[in-house]
């Protein structure tokens, strides 16, 4: 395995040199941190492109919006009508940035008393290219089954509900990024119930995700009260939640989940520009090279050389510095309280394997967090690793969705 990894090491090094010197960074387009390690843009789309006026806009404005036909499986398996928009937003730090999220309704009427529901599915995109983002497969892919971890798209179509997903790692692909996630579902929320025609306006709006989307699930959820109290949400069932990325570092640096890690590192560079002051030549090389744009399937499998972050690191203990301590610190769950009811689940030990990437004890701090903050938190733990975890959990997931959805109150306080 050192071997390996040497190999590797040398592998990315060599590739990523050769990039670097063949495609000098250029000057920045944007004030928006250096544009060197942002994704590439999308050029086959203009619906994707930056408006240059985006801070006219209030939060959750619409900028744009279009009808769409979606050809990436299993989207189009029952039958819908699809929109998507681009709002105005905020990133980690407050800046005007645009986002884009797409609206699924079913054709088939709504017949349930009430207004038609919707579930804000956030996606674990995980990823750090823009054409990795749920939006942009969505029309231009064949397939989101990457994204759609469990496959529960369809499924909440064919429960006659409306679906936002959000493309909550914002127009920078800042995987990880708590903050920028939380801002992109609200203001999401928000354009999606001025889009005329669709009857969502009064909808009541619950939030999902597993792995990444929790990230984007849990940020929204506490971020409601004093971001977006216009939101309203009838709950938030976070999955395999990243609740502290701190604790990361014992369970997937220099490990199997290295790739994913090391991802999320980038993710977070994305918004605290300031963290490339931690790079060695190597680290910086390695942000700038094609491996920017790449999606989770091929990230996710560059665990196997066990690559620890302080190999690309200028200083021994990159984690100690107060530049780390300070984004982890501010990308930490927790702090602030939901006011909607929250659904947490996580692969757990104590009923069998456990989920060997995310620690389950952040879960649990996180519940008594929001818990003193007179939360109401239901904590649920499953039979599972991290990936099997997701789909025991499934009954009992969709089970809670449905009764928040259809106004049955969730139990008060914690358990």
């Amino acid at each position: 395995m050192n071997l390996f990894r040497a190999v590797v090491l040398m592998t990315l090094s060599t590739c990523a040199a050769a990039y670097v010197c063949a495609h000098p960074p250029r000057a920045a387009a944007q004030p928006l941190g250096p544009e060197s390690i942002l994704p590439s843009p999308i050029l086959d789309d203009d619906f994707f492109v930056w408006p240059p006026n985006v801070a006219e806009f209030a939060a959750g404005e619409i900028i744009r919006s279009r009808e769409v036909t979606l050809r990436a499986v299993p989207n189009p398996l029952v039958p819908h009508r699809a929109h998507q928009i681009m709002v105005r937003s905020n990133d980690s730090k407050d800046r005007p940035v645009p986002v884009t999220a797409t609206v699924l309704v079913p054709t088939a009427e709504w017949t349930a008393p009430g207004p038609r529901p919707v579930v804000d599915y956030n996606m674990p995109i995980d990823s750090l290219g823009a054409r990795c983002t749920p939006s942009y497969k969505m029309v231009h892919d064949w397939q989101t089954l990457d994204l759609d971890i469990p496959p529960v798209l369809s499924l909440f179509l064919a429960k006659n509900y409306a679906v936002l997903v959000p493309d909550h790692q914002g127009p920078r692909m800042a995987y990880s990024a708590g903050r920028m996630a939380g801002h992109a579902v609200l203001d999401s929320i928000r354009g999606m119930r001025q889009l005329p025609g669709l009857g969502l306006s009064d909808s009541p709006v619950l939030a999902t995700g597993y792995s990444g989307g929790a990230i984007a699930t849990g940020w929204a959820a506490q971020l409601q009260p004093t971001y977006a109290p216009d939101v309203a949400l009838a709950g938030a069932a976070a999955g395999g939640t990243p609740a502290d990325f701190g604790l990361l570092r014992r369970t997937m640096n220099g490990q199997l989940g290295s790739g994913v890690y090391l991802s999320a590192v980038l993710g977070l560079a994305r918004e605290y520009p300031e963290m490339l002051m931690l790079a060695n030549p190597l680290g910086v090389a390695l942000a700038t090279s094609p491996l920017k744009d790449q999606c989770i399937l091929a990230l996710a499998p560059a665990g196997v050389a066990s690559l620890p972050a302080e190999l690309f690191a200028a200083v021994p203990d990159p984690f100690g510095t107060p530049t780390a301590r300070t984004v982890v610190a501010e990308n930490r769950m927790g702090a602030l309280t939901p006011t909607a009811p929250v659904l947490l689940y996580h692969g757990s030990s104590r009923v069998f394997l456990g989920d060997e990437w995310i620690p389950e004890d952040g879960v649990i701090t996180l519940q008594q967090e929001w818990c003193r903050g007179g939360a109401d938190v239901t904590y649920a733990p499953q039979f599972g690793e991290h990936l099997t975890a997701a789909v025991f959990a499934l009954p009992e997931v969709v089970h809670w969705i449905d009764d928040r959805l259809s106004g049955v109150p969730a139990p008060a306080g914690c358990r």
